[in-house]
């Protein structure tokens, strides 16, 4: 089983919220990741933490400015809402038709203020403020003394009136036309109504039963609206997986497309310089990832790991969803797309997309059955649009347990920071004792060793600083990670 390698950064400096704007607001823990297991990210980012590239953070949410509450929505029990569903349409409208992608009609804000509006996952990217220490991970680390277990968010107004003839009579008399329905002739058919009827004739052409038409005519599901398409269509839309760590053949194929892409959308949309979207710069941000490759009998047939989901039109790529699968999740990390196709929705488009392939891979992983989204920011208007994805959940930033989205809002409505968790007796069940953090494995100088050794070899005392990181991660991972000193 593959270890994770990490260095932890104690509290960080005050830097700018990327949110709200205020200069020396945001706060928060880092780690910087060499390789780690996907066990062990998944433990992390149910703990509140969330990775830029290899670097992972973890504001510090009852002090910032805007606190950020890991969100995740339950992807099996999902259904589309009214403006979810007229994404899906428009788009499926779009590939029946000739049309090609126009921005009119849609507003591009190169403003930094609307950064991360409309994309899943697209939240702050924190950049770590100390510099890792160069690791040959491919050396030979020797484990020493190590234990013999490691476990692994109106007024009113009078008619008006008409004269005719000398004759004055009250405005709902008056014969002016859009005054609703002639009561002379029978009510308007509704849409679905008529579907039905349509459906009905059909069969009774065909010669079939239509007595149980009603009863069989149930609710459709996220993928019916996804597949309502005809066998034939204009534009052909393929959304291809590939896997960026380890770089497969199919990434390095398509990189430079990609980062063409990720150019116009960061230039365009966000009003970023040529210099912010440099290759480096954006393979340090979303291809560069510490997430080992790794693969299971009752996993997903792709593996888990990082990977970019391309979403390509008539060949070319015109959106890349970056993803991370989990044992328990796939998670959002960024979404980007061609300004060309504003006019589609991209970003929601993308997310309802990321659902349908969470409930896809459930089918291969039963546990594997949520759709992270990364912070939902109550306090930043422009971020609450993550929790209209429904049903969601909040996690607690004291208990970390889970907690229905819609129970939360009244207490984030009084306070942007709030224990989420109802009961006042309930505890962080996880939290690691003072003597949990001797068996913490500690690589240094090329040994790996328990804490307790390391501290015994005259090597440093640094117990409150491995305690706090003990604290952050977690007693469980604490005793998976390998934390280099």
């Amino acid at each position: 089983m593959p270890r994770s390698i990490i260095e932890y950064f104690a509290e960080q400096e005050r830097y700018k919220c990327g949110y709200c704007k205020k200069p020396d607001s945001n706060y928060g823990h880092g780690l910087w990741a060499h390789t780690m297991s996907v066990s062990d990210y998944q433990d992390l980012i149910d703990r509140g933490w969330r990775r830029s590239g290899k670097y992972c953070y973890k504001p510090t949410l009852n002090i910032i400015c805007c606190p950020m509450y890991t969100i995740r929505c339950r992807a099996l029990d999902f259904k589309p809402s009214k403006s979810q569903k007229k994404v899906l349409k428009r788009f499926n409208k779009f590939l029946i038709s000739e049309s090609e992608g126009s921005n009119s009609g849609r507003k591009i804000s190169c403003s930094s203020n609307d950064s991360n509006f409309d994309e899943p996952g697209g939240d702050q990217c924190v950049t770590s403020k100390q510099e890792p220490q160069v690791l040959d991970i491919g050396a030979d680390i020797k484990f020493i003394d190590s234990p013999e277990e490691m476990i692994i968010e109106a007024t009113t107004s009078e008619p008006k009136s008409a004269t005719i003839n000398d004759k004055v009579i009250p405005e709902a008399e008056s014969p002016k036309k859009d005054k609703g329905p002639d009561p002379s002739k029978p009510p308007c058919k509704k849409a679905k109504q008529m579907r039905i009827e349509r459906k009905i004739e059909k069969l009774k052409a065909q010669g079939k039963d239509v007595t149980n038409v009603m009863k069989t005519n149930k609710e459709k599901q996220l993928e019916d609206f996804i597949r309502d398409l005809p066998d034939e269509v204009k534009h052909k839309l393929e959304i291809k997986l590939v896997r960026t760590s380890p770089p497969s053949p199919e990434w390095l194929a398509s990189a430079k497309e990609t980062h063409a892409v990720y150019v116009k959308y960061q230039m365009t949309v966000h009003g970023d310089t040529a210099d912010k979207c440099s290759e480096p710069k954006f393979s340090d941000f979303l291809v560069q990832s510490p997430l080992s490759e790794e693969y299971s009998e009752i996993g997903p047939q792709c593996g888990y790991g990082s990977f970019h989901q391309q979403y390509k039109l008539d060949g070319k790529i015109i959106a890349v969803g970056v993803i991370d699968i989990l044992p328990k999740c796939v998670s959002s990390v960024y979404f980007f797309y061609d300004p060309q196709y504003m006019n589609l929705t991209m970003g929601t488009y993308g997310a309802l997309r990321e659902i349908e392939f969470t409930r896809h891979l459930h089918t291969m992983c039963p546990e594997l059955k949520y759709y992270y989204m990364g912070f939902y920011i109550h306090s930043c208007r422009k971020m609450r649009y993550k929790g209209n994805y429904n049903p969601s959940d909040l996690l607690c930033p004291e208990t970390f347990k889970w907690f229905p989205l819609k129970e939360c809002l009244p207490k984030l409505e009084l306070s942007p920071y709030s224990r989420l968790d109802p009961d006042l007796d309930s505890v962080d069940e996880n939290y690691p004792s003072d003597y949990d953090i001797n068996f913490i494995p500690v690589l240094n100088k090329s040994q790996v060793v328990p804490y307790k050794t390391y501290r015994r070899k005259g090597r440093g005392d640094e117990t409150e600083e491995v305690l706090q990181y003990a604290r952050l991660v977690g007693a469980k991972t604490a005793k998976s990670l390998i934390l280099v000193r």
